[in-house]
This record gives C-alpha cells, structure tokens and sequence, in this order.
C-alpha cells in the first residue's frame, strides 16, 4: 500500500514536471496514436493536454488521413535511429526544432517515440537577420573597397601632382631666391607686427648688418621713430589690402636717403593677409639732380611777402587743406613748394597740376588716374597724381577752372580720403595732403554756379593771399638774382649775367601786371638779346615794360590827397572796363575781379557824385 502511495506521487510529480517543461512534448506509440503529450504542446495546438489522446498524430498536427511523406516518427520506425528536423507550421505559428527519439519496451523493442518541439523563430529571425546584415555588410564592404579603391586612386593622382607642384614650386622659390639676392634693390618681408622676417643681400648692405641682426627689428629700430612712425602708419593700411606706392626720405646710418617704396599684402593660400612684402629703391641721386633746380628761400626785406612766408609756415606745421590765392604769375606754386619744404611732409613727393592747362576729358584721369580700358586709347592702367603723391603734397593750381562733376569727385576724396580710379570700382586710400590755388574770386564763382560752395568752404580751412610783384618791389633784386640763377641751368651759361644797378633801380620802378612770371620772361629775353652779357636796361624800352592796353602813374605824395586819388582810379577803371566790354557789366565786374553787386555799388556812387 505505500508501495502504491510513493508511486503515485512520484508519476504526480513526474506529471507536474512534465507539463512545466517549456519545450513542446508529445509521446507517440507505434501506430501514430497520441499517447501523451505536455501543457506547452497542448496550448501550441489550441487544446487541451488530455483531448487528442488516443488520437492518430496525423489528424491532429496535420488534418490528414495517413502519416507525410517526411514523418520523422515513420523514420524512427523504420530505421530505429532518433531524427531531428526544423518544422515551419503556421498552425502552430512559428518554426520549431523538433528531435524525435525512440522508447523502447522491456523486450528492447520500438514501443513508441518522444516528440520534443523547441520554438526556434525567434532564433530563426536572428539568423535571418544576421544573414541578411551579413550580406548588406560583405556589399557594404565591396562597395567601401571600391570607393577606397577609387580614393586611394585618387591619392596618388594627387600625390603625384603635389609632387609635380612641390618640385615646381622649389624651382619658383630657387628663382625668386635668386632674383632677391642678386637684386640691386631693397626686398623685405614683414609679419603682422610689422617685423622684418626676410631681407635680401640688398638691405644688409644698406644698413651695413647681416640678415640676422635685422630679422626681428621694426622700422623704427632702422631708421629712427619719426621715419617708423610713417612707415608704420603706411604698412597698416597695407594690412587692410591696400597697395602702397610712395617715394619716402629716411636717415640711414645717419645719411638722409630717399626711396621710391613699394608695399603690398602678403597674402596666403587661402587669400589671408599673413604679412607685407616690400620693396624699396634708392633714387637719391634723382632727387638730388632735382633739389638742385629746387627754389631758394632767401630772407625777402619786403613785409608783405614776410607777413605771407609766416602764415606759410604756420599752414605748414599742419596737416590742413591751405587755398592760395593771388594774382596770375605771383609766386603760388614757389609759396605751395615753400609749404611743402617746411612740413612734415618734405620727405615725400610734390606734384603741382594746373587745371586751366588740362582738357576736361583729362582732367579726371590725370587727376585720379583710370583703369585699363576706361576710355578710347587706355591701353593700361594708370596712377593719376592724387595716387603719386603717396606721403606728399599735391597743389591743384587754379583749381577754379575745374569742372563742377570733377569738384564734387574731388569734395569725396578730401572728405574720405579714398577715391576709385576713372574706370575703376575699387576704392583707394591715399594719404596726400592738398594744397589749392587760384586767381579769381572764388567767393564770386560760387555766387555765378562755376564752383561748388561746399568745396569753397572745404578748401577754405587756412587762407593764404600771395601779394602781387608791384606790392613787393624792394624784394626785386633778390628776385632777379634767384631767377637769373635758374637762367643758367635752364639755359646753359656759363656764369650768371649780370645786371647793373640803374636796371634794378628801373625795374623796381616798374608795376609788373604780370608779376613774377612777366619778371622771368623780360630778364630770359634780356638774356637772349645781350647774348649772355651785361643785361644794362636797354631792352627795357616803354613798349616792352608796359603790357597793358591802358597804364596809370601815380605820384607821391598823393595831390590832392591818398582818398581823392583810390576814388579817381578806381572811377578810370570802372570807365575803362565798360568801354572794353561794350558796356557789358558782368563782364566788366570780371575784369575787375569784383562781383556785380560791387560794380553796381560804384556806377551808383559816380552818378551821385557827378550830380552833386
């Protein structure tokens, strides 16, 4: 009896343990009939684990009437060996691996077999995924190979031609090393700080030191800080992409040379600016050849001209825009080159441009320069003076002849400093100062629309009248030996003429309405008659000392006095200059050099005097 009790737990327990398996379990006897099977098998078929016992195998897991082909229970009959096989059933809504083994009886016969079914779709979607991301990965590999391949193709296409590029590049660099050392002229490197990184044989002969000491100095540790301060100011506008061209005098060793400068960005693969390469020219002995035709500055006895020279040189201490003003021939250009000489300037170039002397279609490109191109015949491209006279003065003598779209072109650039060539649409910087002069009254000019009253007032910062010759007669003498000087440069004598005392006497007794300029070409004329001997006078007849169609004497002491004879000239000129024009009165006051509303005032004036 307990016997019987410990069996029946023991199956119990078999049982428990046979439905807690996971694995589907189904036990088959010889003739296809469901002996058993576990809960997991039952609820794969949708059943429970006692209903198809008794039932053939074939009916319940596959609807049919006889055992398949492939019946692997049929095979373990038949052949007595256990199988394995993979069952893809969508009854039962997956794969499963399925290993059927033999049971054997007491006599060691096939009594029946045991189905164990493990669902393997899970693991089969892996598999089928690794499969599938094993052939993406081996095409992804192929097609990385070849695009490797194809780059690595690519690679050596392009070593190859950084070869081709490094050799020609070292032959570039051997010529340039070349031309730098045998170079006559200064070529110099600099970084963004403004030091010398490079320097050819050229500047260490300048300065009389090797590369070494040199690389790592600035400008001022060269030449001293007033020519650093200048060079600096110029190379900071070089870092901003400007090109610099200017003519510059320096000390050097403690010998005041001039250069003709050259200055632009150095710029890197990729169009930074990374520092300045330069280049300098000694052209002393030039500018010497031209001091020597340069104007003296004697001390003139005459107050007019000194009370000119001292506002001169107070407008030349200062960067500001002077207007000249004086008559034709008085001496504008000498006084502008005066200005020039006592500024800080001097080290730098002087140009003088007459605007009455240049076309209107030229004015522009002589005065900014054009582009290649800009016009009819502009083959290349050209600097135009406010470019060459980088870091020195321009005078635009009578300025009052140029053109109103001219004047306003010319109001920017004194207002921004920078200007576009004719042609041209990229602006340029240029440090220059400006010096006007003219004869007429600009004032009046305004009023009557030939000038613009926004430069009028533009160039008027500091005024400086240049007293016409018959206000500075005492000063003839110095004159006529400073022009007859010149006189034998320019015309190849062998000593200056001389000139006696009463000639002296004479021309200083003379008005001059031509002043300065008629003073050169009578003594010029003088010269030519006399065949370069003594110039005595006698070539200063009536008709070659008065130009005018009309002259006045006036006596001293004034009879019957100074008020009564200013009001009869000014009443003769008045007359004169009506009966010249025909009685035109704009004409007239243009003559005279004073506004209408001024003549008017004095044709009022003498009608009310002639009817008192």
């Amino acid at each position: 009896m307990t016997m019987i009790k410990e069996f029946d737990q023991i199956q119990r327990e078999w049982e428990h343990t046979f439905d807690a398996i996971p694995d589907a379990i189904m036990i088959l006897d010889n003739h296809h009939r469901i002996v058993r099977m576990n809960r997991a098998m039952a609820e794969a078929l949708g059943t429970s684990p006692q209903h198809p016992v008794g039932k053939n195998c074939y009916e319940v897991l596959h609807c049919t009437d006889a055992p398949i082909a492939c019946c692997p229970h049929s095979q373990l009959l038949n052949d007595g060996r256990e199988h394995f096989a993979e069952i893809c059933d969508e009854r039962l809504g997956g794969t499963f691996r399925v290993s059927v083994s033999p049971i054997y009886g007491t006599n060691g016969q096939i009594i029946g077999s045991v189905h164990v079914a493990r669902d393997i779709s899970a693991l089969k979607q892996a598999e089928d995924e690794l499969r599938n991301a094993s052939r993406e990965l081996e095409k992804r590999v192929e097609e990385r190979t070849a695009e490797l391949k194809a780059v690595n193709e690519k690679l050596l296409l392009e070593i190859r031609e950084r070869e081709i590029a490094q050799e020609a590049l070292r032959g570039s660099e051997e010529r340039f090393r070349a031309i730098c050392e045998s170079a006559r002229d200064i070529i110099f490197v600099k970084d963004l700080n403004h030091t010398y990184t490079h320097v050819n044989p050229a500047m260490e002969k300048l300065l009389s030191l090797p590369s070494d000491k040199i690389i790592g100095l600035k400008a001022k540790d060269v030449y001293g800080e007033k020519a650093g301060k200048h060079i600096t100011e110029v190379e900071l506008r070089v870092l901003t992409g400007d090109l610099v061209e200017e003519e510059h005098t320096r000390p050097v060793n403690g010998v005041q040379l001039t250069f003709h400068d050259i200055r632009v960005p150095l710029r890197n693969a990729t169009g930074t600016i990374i520092g300045i390469c330069g280049m300098s020219r000694d052209i002393t002995d030039r500018k010497n050849v031209l001091r020597a035709a340069l104007p003296s500055y004697p001390d003139y006895p005459s107050a007019s001209i000194r009370k000119t020279l001292e506002a001169a040189r107070l407008a030349a201490v200062t960067d500001s825009l002077v207007l000249l003003t004086g008559e034709s021939g008085s001496g504008k250009d000498y006084l502008a080159r005066y200005i020039h000489d006592h500024s800080d300037r001097t080290a730098g170039p002087f140009f003088s441009l007459n605007c009455a002397g240049v076309p209107l279609e030229l004015a522009e490109s002589e005065l900014f320069g054009h582009e290649a191109g800009a016009f009819t015949g502009a083959s290349v491209r050209s600097r135009g003076l406010v470019e060459l006279a980088e870091g020195g003065t321009l005078l635009l003598n009578e300025i009052g002849e140029l053109s109103l779209q001219l004047q306003a072109k010319l109001l920017t650039f004194l207002e921004t400093r920078t200007f576009t060539r004719l042609g041209g649409r990229k602006p340029i910087k240029v440090n220059a100062r400006i010096l006007a002069a003219t004869n007429r009254d600009l004032q009046a000019e305004v009023l009557s629309g030939r000038f613009r009253l926004d430069l009028f007032h533009r160039l008027n910062v500091v005024w400086v009248k240049v007293p016409p010759l018959r206000e500075r007669t005492e000063d003839i003498p110095i004159l006529v030996k400073q022009i007859l000087d010149v006189l034998r440069v320019d015309m190849q004598l062998q000593s200056v003429p001389d000139i006696d005392k009463n000639t002296l006497e004479t021309l200083s007794l003379y008005s001059w309405p031509g002043n300065i300029r008629e003073l050169r070409n009578f003594l010029e004329r003088s010269i030519i008659m006399s065949r370069g001997n003594r110039i005595d006078g006698s070539f200063l007849n009536a008709e070659e000392v008065c130009h005018a169609d009309k002259c006045w004497t006036l006596r001293f002491p004034p009879v019957p006095s100074l008020d009564e004879v200013i009001r009869d000239l000014k009443e003769d000129m008045v007359k004169e200059s009506l009966h010249h024009t025909g009685g035109n009165k704009q004409e007239a006051s243009r003559l005279l050099g004073i506004s209408r509303f001024s003549l008017r005032r004095l044709l009022e004036s003498m009608s009310e005097r002639n009817r008192t």
